[in-house]
């Protein structure tokens, strides 16, 4: 569905753009203190290091309310909750070369399990299903319509590097929630050919396609027989599966069933701080093993109990580098997904300070690159191309 296709919800949402959508961007003395300078040696790394973030959920806000992603925005309320975090000013302002923009749509029946947050945009939103996954296909090539020298909505690892050497911020599409292809690996296909090229098969609550990991009654429950299909159809196509919010026993038999490498797009470590929403030691060897990577999430209540900031998402990483290895670890910031950031991540253009954090801690140029987006583009490449 185009934009000029959009149905009903629109009248609500030009209320919103004088209400709701000015609140999260109030003037008043909420603005954040300036950060450090970056260090000249990490900033020169990070400027030639291609850095991909592997969850960034911006577009959702741009099928609501129609947000901008060429202006810069602010998060003006203390902590940055819950959106405003990512636009293509900030993104090139933190070098971010390329991001995994997740499609966050309603499903068609609301489960009791479905956190309040995603209920209330059920109830707000009418259009739901693989209809909002379209459109929001839609809206991202309507972006780089609108912004062709900032924005390229690209399909293969060759596609990312190409944007790059043009200056240019690549978009893959991924799909949160296999409720959005409503258990017909037809949708898939539509999907497919509209540019989507990730998959997770559950976002918070139980699909034709898995269980979520954070629904203790879940817990022990396999793929369902549609799940394995589903894995099985996208690694034909050419698509990533994304074990994001996957219950442990769907997890395995994911790992199990999938002969290409996978990825968890964003993520914690459960040594670290022990959130249902963070893999297990055992999760992270596994997901290695087979080629795959785990985005570590900058979400505050997955990094820590009583908060986080840029350090403890440092020590996740670390985490999941003495665990995975150097080429298991990525980038899942999960901006603009409702969250609230660590403090000194806020949004997209704090980037660089990860890249300098990780300098201060030891780690050599060649890791950081490829924690920044080399890994990232590794499993893209032999996945889709």
């Amino acid at each position: 569905m185009s934009a000029a296709e959009t149905p009903a919800p629109w009248t609500r949402r030009r209320v919103l753009r004088a209400g709701a959508l000015g609140t999260l961007g109030w003037a008043s003395g909420c603005r954040r203190l300036p950060s450090k300078p970056v260090p000249p040696e990490a900033a020169a790394l990070h400027r030639e290091s291609l850095v991909i973030d592997l969850h960034v959920d911006s577009f959702l806000w741009v099928r609501l309310f129609g947000y901008d992603m060429g202006r810069r925005h602010e998060n003006r309320i203390p902590s940055a909750p819950f959106a405003w975090h990512a636009d293509l000013p900030r993104l090139r302002e933190g070098g971010v070369g390329a991001a995994g923009f997740g499609i966050v749509v309603n499903p068609r029946r609301a489960r009791p399990e479905l956190v309040f947050p995603l209920r209330v945009l059920s109830w707000w939103e009418r259009e739901r299903g693989v209809d909002a996954v379209l459109h929001t296909l839609d809206l991202m090539r309507e972006c780089a319509a609108r912004y062709p020298a900032q924005f390229a909505l690209a399909t293969t690892a060759a596609e990312v590097r190409v944007a790059r050497a043009a200056g240019k911020i690549a978009g893959l599409a991924c799909l949160e929630g296999a409720h959005g292809i409503e258990g017909s690996l037809d949708n898939v296909q539509r999907a497919y050919e509209r540019g989507l090229r990730s998959i997770g098969p559950v976002h918070f609550q139980a699909t034709e396609a898995g269980y979520p990991m954070t629904v203790a009654e879940f817990d022990g429950r396999g793929l369902p027989p549609f799940g394995r299909e589903l894995i099985a159809e996208m690694e034909r196509l050419g698509m990533i599966v994304d074990l994001a919010h996957l219950n442990a026993a769907g997890f395995a038999e994911a790992l199990q069933v999938a002969r290409r490498p996978l990825w968890v797009s964003h993520a914690g470590c459960a040594a670290v701080h022990p959130h249902r929403r963070n893999l297990t030691d055992e999760q992270i060897r596994a997901l290695a093993d087979r080629g795959g990577v785990v985005g570590i999430v900058f979400e505050q209540s997955y990094l820590s109990e009583d908060g986080a900031n840029l350090e403890r998402a440092l020590d996740h990483i670390e985490h999941a580098l003495r665990v995975g290895g150097e080429d298991a670890v990525a980038i899942g910031s999960d901006f603009d997904g409702f969250i609230t950031p660590a403090v000194g991540l806020e949004d997209a253009a704090q980037m660089p300070h990860l890249t300098a954090g990780l300098l201060a801690r030891g780690h050599s140029p060649r890791t950081i690159q490829k924690i920044l987006g080399e890994n990232a583009l590794r499993v893209i490449a032999e996945v889709c191309g």
